[in-house]
């Protein structure tokens, strides 16, 4: 075996090798991006069940407020309507008053007179 034949194999082993190199490495690389391509998909799912969950939560909510709102006027006593409220019932007690002490002097003076 002279030189160039031993070149020649040299060179086919080597272009051999890198042959096998690289489809193993295409191999793992298709592998692992088809991997990931899957993986993409299953995230991008679950991402799309937790929007639909956060917006179906987020309409109950808007439910719930508006119910609120509107339930709000007859659960609930303005600070206006209260101070109204009081002030009418303090001008009613002060009118009973007035008529006890009527009611008192009247008694007492027909005590007086009998």
């Amino acid at each position: 075996m002279d030189i160039t034949q031993i070149t020649a194999i040299i060179g086919a082993a080597a272009s051999l090798l890198c042959t096998l190199v690289v489809g193993a490495l295409t191999y793992f690389i298709k592998k692992t991006l088809t991997s990931l391509e899957d993986a993409d998909k299953r995230n991008a799912a679950a991402i799309q069940a937790e929007a639909s969950k956060r917006e179906q939560e987020l309409k109950e909510l808007n439910s719930q407020l508006s119910d609120l709102k509107s339930d709000l006027p007859l659960v609930y006593t303005l600070r206006e309507d209260f101070i109204r409220s009081m002030n009418s019932v303090d001008h009613n007690i002060s009118g009973l008053d007035q008529k006890v002490d009527q009611i008192l002097r009247l008694i007492t003076s027909f005590g007086k007179e009998g």
